[in-house]
């Protein structure tokens, strides 16, 4: 019987992005972001690899594919201000070259998220100075909080309690960072995620007051000392 223990667990790194990225594809169908394509995914998962407020981990099998990932942030609050400062150029490269091939579908995304575009362009604008605090380092207290911002594993590979691991391995992370909790979102009409984060003792924040797609997001907390 295939377990955990059958597969290698270790920190996302460059030789693994072009993988996850097509993994977050197979798992998010239809998602905003994946709308994108592979080339935008794997810039913006560059982020993961090489911020150092970003916590990323992957799942490896026998051969060295990746077959799940989980990434977020030790920074939850600046999470999108530095996402769009030290990866801005290769997203928006990306998208430059995902609209030539795909003017139409490309030009209707940016306008779906307009608000997050230019928050985005802003964003690349300012110097790095001014987009961190005046010390030019994170500031760090007793309820820092993390964000687990995605996690997917292949649907080929799912059941064998390899999420679970991956999600113990962001909690850990974020605890030795000084991260008393970790947040995450997800769809309401996502029960099966719903279901998974909830038997893992996850408990619901809070909810989205609009719908996004037809369907509201809720906020899962856990403490990392638990």
């Amino acid at each position: 019987m295939t377990t955990p223990d059958d597969f290698r667990f270790q920190r996302m790194a460059d030789p693994h992005l072009e993988q996850v990225a097509k993994l977050h594809e197979a798992c998010f169908q239809g998602y905003y972001l994946t709308r994108f394509g592979p080339s935008f995914l794997e810039a913006m998962y560059g982020w993961y690899v090489a911020s150092p407020e970003a916590i990323a981990h992957v799942a490896l099998d026998p051969t060295g594919g990746v077959v799940g990932f989980v990434a977020g942030t030790s920074e939850a609050s600046g999470y999108h201000r530095s996402l769009f400062r030290d990866r801005g150029g290769p997203m928006l490269a990306a998208l430059l070259r995902r609209l030539l091939s795909h003017p139409v579908v490309t030009l209707g995304l940016v306008w779906e998220r307009k608000d997050m575009v230019l928050q985005a362009l802003s964003t690349m604008m300012l110097s790095r100075r001014e987009a961190t605090n005046e010390s030019g380092s994170p500031v760090q207290d007793e309820s820092q909080t993390a964000s687990l911002v995605s996690i997917g594993t292949h649907p080929s590979f799912r059941r064998l309690g390899i999420a679970q691991r991956l999600t113990e391995f962001f909690l850990s992370d974020a605890r030795d960072r000084g991260c008393t909790r970790v947040t995450l979102s997800v769809r309401e009409d996502n029960v099966a995620a719903r279901r998974f984060y909830e038997s893992l003792h996850w408990e619901e924040r809070s909810r989205s007051s609009q719908a996004y797609h037809g369907s509201f997001s809720i906020t899962y907390e856990k403490s990392t000392r638990e």
